[in-house]
């Protein structure tokens, strides 16, 4: 979107998937017995008690491929649900079972993995904000920073590792990391 007014970012576009695993002990897993949680590894997992649906949730943090957003698929990949499975089996000692269904989303991931909040430079009233991966999580900060930038009003917090001049943004040699 941002290309046509003269800023174009090194953008990777993943397809993920999350699964929801069943359980025999669902009251283990709901939300005030089990956190919201991340393995911290490579690869990495992350996961959220029962809410919503049935089942625990459990995905891989950018295990997916790089996709054309518009050409993407939808079915589960076979070797992220092998990733999956396994860990699940691993961590959680026989306390869930198979998979009860599967979906994917998409993350749009900057080489060093953090946000973009920042105004364009030929356009210093267009605000722009990605939140590499973490978007959804972060929703509610995105729209008071971006309300406070847009009425020219302090945004509360030092928005300088989130510019779009930063050296993961603009080296063409940077090496893309995206564990958190």
């Amino acid at each position: 979107m941002v290309e046509p007014l003269g800023v174009k970012l090194p953008l990777t576009i993943t397809r993920e998937q999350v699964t929801y695993y069943e359980t025999d002990s669902p009251h283990l897993f709901e939300r005030d017995r089990f956190p919201v949680w991340i393995w911290m590894d490579d690869p990495s997992f992350y996961g959220f008690p029962t809410f919503g649906r049935p089942g625990v949730k459990v995905a891989e943090d950018c295990g997916g491929q790089p996709v054309d957003p518009d050409r993407r698929g939808f079915d589960p990949d076979p070797a992220i649900l092998e990733r999956t499975d396994s860990f699940t089996a691993a961590m959680f000692a026989g306390r869930v079972r198979s998979p009860s269904s599967t979906t994917t989303c998409l993350y749009t991931l900057t080489p060093d993995r953090d946000f973009v909040v920042d105004a364009l430079p030929d356009h210093p009233n267009i605000h722009v904000a990605l939140g590499a991966g973490h978007g959804y999580k972060f929703v509610a900060w995105f729209g008071k920073t971006l309300a406070a930038l847009a009425s020219d009003r302090n945004a509360c917090c030092d928005l300088t590792p989130f510019r779009l001049d930063r050296p993961a943004l603009t080296d063409p040699s940077w090496t893309a990391n995206w564990l958190v």
